[in-house]
């Protein structure tokens, strides 16, 4: 039955909408500019522990599309649209009934422009969804996100002419269909997995996933990085540029409101290619930290000028803010990950 919920920022600020709830929950609130894909936003891990702000009025439009998600599960605490529109789905699940089988509470007709223009004030900040007016209790995320959204076993996904030892922080189904698809074989490591254990994989190439939460307090898979790091060609996505930056001595620090959506504007360093990205973070390289790191910028963020990719100036490791597979949004960056497959088996010699 549907009930008017309230949305408690930390600050004590209130929106209202309407929804089904069985029990109030607490998360950090961010936005997505992205104007579709919401089944593959609201599947991404790296949205674990966030009450998710969609600015595009109109949500449902085209339904879900069960084989085409991130993950096989919502990671959201919940989920807030200005309208539902659900007239058209066609074929595909309903985006209400499939948030209903997660057990997430998806509110609508809040205020989203409002609130996005008040994240846009004070940055990403903790709330609550409550049948009540309250102020959440949480004061921050968890540090434990990764080892949530994380794999559990070694796993192998696909075969091909090379190898690759890919480290899930919570990788998205998008990233593992596209490197499949390259004729590549991935043997997929928990976050928990050793440095020694990775090595004895003797793979052709190692790949750091996307995932959520403060990158800074990741210290064991940090450490396991700097082991490997220089071995064979490495790349990394999202979390994993982050963690290759502080792998090298760099740091990181949470921006404002991060960068998410289907439509952020990324510049090539060394060619001036200009970019439409998909991305999805809060954290971002310090650049005034890359001193003595032996990393270089090698994307840019057109908006703000954030750090968006580095390449390594010895070693064969390169990585980048955003996501190449595109899940969802344009596929102008696809050729990095290409790029990064031809050097690898350049550097195996097939």
């Amino acid at each position: 039955m549907r009930s008017r919920i309230f949305l408690t920022l930390a600050d004590g600020s209130v929106w209202q909408g309407w929804g089904e709830m069985a029990q109030p929950v607490e998360g950090e609130v961010v936005f997505t500019t992205a104007m579709g894909g919401y089944p593959q936003t609201l599947t991404d891990p790296s949205y674990c522990g966030q009450i998710v702000v969609f600015s595009f009025p109109p949500a449902g439009i085209y339904g879900v599309d069960k084989d085409k998600l991130e993950s096989p599960r919502i990671w959201q605490r919940g989920i807030i649209v200005g309208r539902l529109d659900e007239e058209n789905n066609g074929r595909f699940h309903s985006l209400s009934s499939w948030v209903g089988e997660n057990g997430v509470p998806l509110i609508e007709g809040m205020d989203t422009r409002s609130l996005v223009l008040k994240i846009r004030e004070v940055g990403s900040i903790m709330g609550r969804l409550d049948f009540k007016k309250k102020k959440p209790f949480m004061k921050k995320l968890p540090e434990d996100m990764v080892s949530q959204v994380s794999c559990k076993k070694i796993e192998t996904i696909g075969e091909g002419d090379i190898s690759l030892a890919l480290l899930d922080f919570g990788v998205k189904e998008g990233i593992l269909r596209g490197l499949s698809g390259s004729g590549v074989r991935i043997v997929r490591f928990p976050n928990t997995s050793s440095a020694e254990e990775i090595l004895s994989a003797n793979c052709d190439g190692f790949f750091l996933s996307n995932g959520p939460g403060d990158p800074s307090v990741l210290g064991k898979e940090i450490s396991v990085i700097k082991k490997i790091l220089g071995k064979k060609p490495l790349f990394g996505v999202c979390l994993g540029n982050q963690l290759l930056a502080l792998a090298c001595g760099a740091a990181t620090h949470k921006l404002p409101f991060g960068h998410r959506g289907a439509n952020q504007p990324v510049i090539d360093t060394a060619t001036g290619r200009g970019l439409l990205t998909s991305q999805n973070h809060q954290y971002a390289v310090a650049e005034e930290s890359l001193a003595g790191t032996g990393l270089e910028v090698a994307y840019r963020h057109l908006g703000d000028g954030t750090i968006e990719g580095l390449s390594h100036k010895e070693f064969s490791a390169v990585s980048v803010q955003f996501h190449p597979e595109a899940s969802p949004g344009p596929e102008d960056a696809g050729y990095i990950f290409d790029d990064f497959i031809a050097r690898v088996r350049a550097a195996k010699g097939v």
